[in-house]
């Protein structure tokens, strides 16, 4: 009880949860009284797209390198596509009943979340300070996992689209070359070359040249404005789009509860399992800050991009708009208890060993 109490008196912990929620109250205020319209929408989102979150995954390679760091790393990145898997899988168990076509995006819509535009903006507000990087480099990652399950598998089932010769390079082209994954790299690039590349003395201590955070401090300052300016334009982002659904039938939509209660409770539930039942087998080693990573990751909201293709193709996107607005609206809860859950874990013998 004492360390509960600690974690929720933590200022910063506190700060970063509050001000997250400030600024998705704001974008929502904003965008009901129309003080931001469609155009002001679209300007946020390409700041977000182009500005903001590639500079937030390039900084977050911007720490030292070894070499079990990339090993734990890679099996997150691996595990996080296990997870997707084991959640689609379920999904569509749980809603059987309601038939092949409707079990299908209801479980996409339980097992996909808003990691890059959610999870990792507030990890980023949390864990600001020296363990920025460790929370961070995995959730970077798991961003390529989420990318590849979101723009291959939901697209292409949604949108009835066969893989064939004629669409597979336009689609792996929206996956990789876009701002967020080139900037993704470009961090990750430098951030395992660093010990082999040229070293510059920089105090008592040299860092390879592509460490522009200790060797040239001003250009980085650059990526780090655009750093700074990605959580509150992702949560006012996230109002904006919130402020646009038809709240009072949201709130009538028993399925869409269900889907929301499902993906902000069970799916992270589900994940923080896993990655203790992997840590007392012995097959993957867990700290707080990657276990941070995999459960608050895999714990957003309905993923945006996600509804949008539902709406796009007409698949349940009445239903898909609700959940993404029912699951922000939980995540309220979860998120500090998820977050609880985690700083509590630490301190077991289990992750202690």
């Amino acid at each position: 009880m004492d360390l509960i109490v600690e974690i929720l008196t933590d200022q910063q912990f506190l700060g970063a949860i509050l001000a997250s929620i400030a600024f998705l109250v704001l974008g929502f205020v904003l965008r009901r009284k129309n003080l931001i319209g469609d155009g002001g929408k679209n300007v946020i989102n390409t700041l977000v797209m182009k500005v903001a979150i590639p500079c937030m995954a390039f900084c977050a390679f911007m720490s030292d390198f070894d070499v079990s760091s990339l090993a734990s790393n890679a099996l997150i990145l691996v595990l996080t596509l296990v997870l997707y898997a084991v959640f689609l899988i379920l999904g569509n168990l749980f809603f059987w009943k309601k038939g092949k076509g409707k079990r299908s995006v209801y479980g996409m819509l339980f097992a996909v979340g808003q990691l890059t535009f959610f999870s990792i903006p507030v990890l980023k507000a949390v864990y600001a300070g020296e363990h920025l990087a460790d929370v961070l480099i995995p959730s970077s990652l798991m961003t390529l996992a989420f990318r590849l399950v979101l723009y291959i598998y939901c697209f292409l089932s949604l949108s009835s689209t066969k893989l064939s010769k004629d669409n597979v390079l336009p689609t792996l082209k929206s996956i990789f070359v876009n701002p967020i994954m080139i900037f993704m790299g470009l961090g990750l690039l430098c951030w395992s070359i660093q010990n082999v590349v040229w070293q510059v003395p920089v105090g008592e201590l040299s860092y390879g040249f592509v460490r522009i955070d200790k060797t040239c401090p001003a250009l980085y300052r650059i990526f780090l404005f655009g750093d700074q300016m990605a959580t509150p334009l992702c949560m006012l982002l996230i109002g904006v789009t919130l402020g646009e659904a038809d709240f009072l039938t949201a709130v009538k939509n028993k399925i869409g509860w269900l889907i929301a209660a499902l993906r902000m409770f069970l799916a992270p539930l589900i994940c923080f399992g896993i990655c203790c039942a992997l840590q007392a087998l012995g097959w993957m080693s867990f700290d707080e800050y990657s276990l941070a990573a995999m459960v608050i990751g895999m714990g957003a909201p309905t993923s945006a991009v996600l509804v949008a293709y539902c709406v796009q193709y007409q698949k349940e996107a009445y239903l898909a708009s609700d959940s993404i607005l029912l699951s922000t609206l939980l995540s309220i809860v979860s998120l500090p208890l998820f977050f609880v859950l985690v700083k509590a874990a630490a301190s077991w013998p289990l992750f202690l060993s």
